[in-house]
């Protein structure tokens, strides 16, 4: 007798789950979707970089989206939206140009939406830190090296030619 009342509460359980998904198809496919993958924090080392977003779509098909980043200060600047093509079920890294201003952190806002303006995501916050003189601290410095590695090998052969001679 108490396998009947466990089959007949497991057969109830699957009738409500049937029945709420015949009420709400949707349910069954929000497995599916497009996704901004969160990533660590970002450094930016330069004055112009490409930021990497990471979509995941796991629709059969490819998917066109927009891509739209906006700053919670202004020591960046980034354009409005940049399209993306996401092939069917694959992670795919788009690249949105940046402009640092000045260096600091930065706060962004992520979100997709499709070409016809209709939203795709939620906000995704990304974490940036710049430090955009660093780029020219170290080509400067390289500089230097090449410089006084240059002008040691000169040192050096003259001393050879004077000893030689």
């Amino acid at each position: 007798m108490g396998g009947a009342k466990s089959m007949k509460r497991i057969l109830a359980a699957l009738l409500v789950t049937l029945g709420l998904l015949a009420a709400n198809p949707a349910t069954a496919a929000d497995s599916y979707d497009i996704k901004i993958v969160n990533a660590s924090d970002i450094n930016m080392v330069a004055k112009d970089s490409r930021l990497p977003i990471i979509i995941r779509n796991d629709y059969d098909s490819q998917a066109r989206v927009l891509i739209h980043v906006s700053a919670n200060n202004s020591k960046v600047t980034l354009p409005e939206a940049t399209a993306a093509v996401v092939p069917g079920f694959s992670t795919y890294t788009a690249k949105v140009p940046v402009k640092a201003v000045s260096s600091g952190d930065v706060e962004l806002e992520v979100w997709l939406t499709s070409t016809t303006g209709v939203r795709l995501t939620k906000n995704v916050k990304l974490n940036m830190h710049i430090n955009s003189d660093l780029e020219v601290v170290l080509i400067g410095g390289f500089v230097v090296l090449v410089v006084l590695l240059g002008v040691a090998g000169v040192v050096r052969t003259l001393r050879k030619k004077k000893a030689a001679a």
